[in-house]
């Protein structure tokens, strides 16, 4: 969704803290093909890249909401990483003219501003699919060689069973629909309506059907039962095709929450979606409701953590975040959240009527009402203006104007937005004191599995039905008879090589440093040294990282370093320059060179010169 150019702040705020060097933000690569409509294609392959690095385990991503906020937008790129919270960002670039695809890409060191590394590729169209694994391979690698360790998998993209065209026109019709305006959303449905007629077995295309559907019946532009029944034939489609991928077991753990009411298997989608791809945003999203929901705050406050660290641009994350505050009754810290996340998207209507739910419960009915009335009209499916106002009136004891909007949602009873109105009116009847009523309207909410019911444990306004029995046989027929389903401990990794296994390659690795001297080749890779002494790179990582105790360039370029030195100090090579020799040692550049140089001596090559060999 958009979020306005001047909401991006100029400056570090106070919550920015650079995450550890595993973090990276991927910005949307600029369009260079003469046709700006090919915008769709360079926003596709960026993310591409994107999910395919959100399946590293230990890499932390940022997401496309927040990556995508400082599209075109003029900012230094410390700046932008910085607000990010990362410490590495990529960018790059698309250029497609007739059947040729040239993309480049450049990893910059949030820190200090340096591009460790840069690439163009260069091929056929045809082969885009080969192009953008090994671009998401090369990122990681190099990310890593950089930082510190993480597991990389031998593939991270998907290879899409579709020809190239088809591809594209999916492209196309994607990012109509991350426009998530209703005009675009359509026309986006339309294009992906066309790449399921001329390829029926492609599961994306109805995920994102599937995502348009369900954001319009949420934002009632749709009628909601429509919608959803719309949103759900295209989601059963693709879980029929793929049921493994991550966004099926997302949406899976959605509909086993929201509409099934199971705790347990929802958890275990949500943490197989995770499994799958470690930074996915929805997922940690998701999580965090449903453990708020139980009254896990602690846990729930854990997840969202990790949502707002990989995705700190987006509404939804505040607005939850806001949530979890107003169930705790900390409606202060809660209103602050939503204010933030309608800075971000103004349409959010449910972040009015928390805030408004927030106000009320301090006591300020009066700036609840006036707070309702700003609510933007989004569609004659959406009853959040009539419902605000409603609960409003009855805050404020107006018991006329209560009637009259009582009587306008109870006639919505019978359409298929009856689930908004009944919950609109549990909450005007509690308010009003009439708990028989309001009772009612739960009991029929349960008769019709009305999905936001889930959430009533921990209403603040329904407070006063808790103590009654009658209330608490709702409950128990929404949560079961057992809703403290435990959350599995998160399964960490342990190395497949033993303490043996280490000690035996750490000896190969020092002696083809000091046999060998690969360190001396300009493009030595941590792949390369994996080969040549036998290891895999996973495991040669883990060695330099945990036992040596510096990631791959910190290693070789001390070898570099130290071979400089060397050459320094001999008086045969004194007619050379200190780049000369700097180039000979293994330093790909003298930014590479000068940049390590002071880091580890503590002075520049030219005063070490200086200093000890002139």
């Amino acid at each position: 969704m958009p979020i306005p150019k001047d909401h991006i702040t100029r400056k570090r705020g106070h919550e920015a803290s650079i995450l550890p060097g595993n973090s990276i933000a991927i910005l949307p690569f600029v369009n260079m093909s003469s046709d700006p409509e090919n915008e769709y294609f360079s926003d596709g392959i960026t993310e591409e890249i994107i999910n395919a690095m959100t399946k590293v385990d230990g890499l932390k991503v940022t997401a496309r909401t927040s990556s995508f906020v400082f599209k075109k937008v003029k900012l230094d790129i410390q700046e932008i990483g910085r607000q990010l919270n990362v410490a590495t960002i990529l960018e790059g670039s698309v250029r497609v003219a007739q059947n040729r695809v040239r993309i480049t890409a450049q990893l910059i060191n949030v820190a200090d501003g340096f591009h460790f590394w840069s690439e163009t590729f260069n091929r056929e169209l045809d082969d885009i699919f080969e192009v953008q694994e090994e671009v998401s391979i090369l990122i990681a690698e190099k990310l890593r060689e950089n930082t510190g360790h993480f597991e990389i998998a031998d593939k991270l993209a998907e290879v899409p069973e579709v020809p190239v065209d088809v591809y594209k026109l999916y492209l196309k019709g994607r990012y109509f629909i991350r426009k998530m305006n209703v005009s675009d959303m359509e026309k986006g449905v339309a294009i992906l309506r066309q790449v399921i007629d001329l390829h029926p077995d492609y599961p994306l295309a109805y995920l994102d059907i599937h995502l348009a559907f369900t954001y319009m019946g949420a934002i009632g532009a749709l009628p909601g039962q429509d919608a959803f029944s719309k949103a759900r034939t295209y989601l059963e489609a693709a879980i029929e095709i793929n049921p493994d991928l991550p966004e099926c077991h997302m949406h899976l753990g959605g509909i086993c929450f929201w509409e099934n009411w199971d705790y347990e298997s929802a958890y275990k989608h949500l943490l197989k979606a995770l499994e799958c791809r470690p930074s996915y945003t929805d997922a940690h999203q998701s999580l965090a409701i449903m453990l708020a929901s139980q009254g896990k705050f602690d846990a729930a406050e854990q997840y969202l953590e990790t949502a707002l660290q990989l995705d700190p641009f987006s509404p939804v994350n505040h607005y939850y975040k806001g949530t979890i505050h107003y169930q705790q009754e900390n409606y202060q810290e809660a209103i602050q959240h939503f204010k933030k996340t309608l800075s971000l998207e103004p349409h959010f209507t449910f972040a009015y009527l928390l805030m408004g739910g927030s106000l009320m419960l301090m006591g300020k009915p009066e700036e609840a009402m006036a707070l309702y009335k700003t609510i933007p009209a989004v569609g004659e499916a959406d009853l959040s203006i009539l419902g605000g106002r409603t609960i409003a009136q009855a805050g404020l004891g107006n018991r006329e104007q209560t009637e009259l909007g009582i009587i306008q949602l109870r006639d919505k009873l019978q359409s298929d937005i009856m689930g908004r109105a009944l919950f609109f009116l549990t909450l005007t009847y509690t308010i009003l004191g009439e708990y028989k009523e309001a009772l009612k309207m739960l009991e029929q909410g349960v008769q019709h599995r009305v999905p936001t019911l889930i959430l009533i444990q921990y209403e603040p306004l329904l407070k006063p039905l808790r103590p009654l029995a009658r209330y608490q046989a709702v409950l128990k027929k929404i949560i079961g008879e057992k809703p403290d389903f435990v959350l599995p401990a998160k399964k960490y990794q342990t190395s497949s090589l033993k303490e043996d296994d280490i000690e035996e390659f750490s000896q190969l690795l020092q002696k083809c440093m000091s046999v060998d001297k690969p360190y001396l080749d300009e493009k030595l890779s941590l792949r390369n040294l994996a080969e040549k002494i036998g290891i895999h790179p996973n495991h040669l990582s883990q060695i330099l990282n945990e036992k040596i105790g510096q990631n791959f360039a910190e290693y070789i370029n001390t070898f570099r370093l130290e071979d400089f030195k060397k050459k320094a100090a001999d008086p045969s090579n004194h007619h050379l320059t200190i780049l000369a020799l700097a180039l000979e040692s293994g330093f790909s550049s003298k930014t590479v060179f000068n940049t390590f140089f002071k880091k580890k001596m503590g002075m520049t090559p030219s005063k070490y010169w200086k200093e000890r060999i002139q």
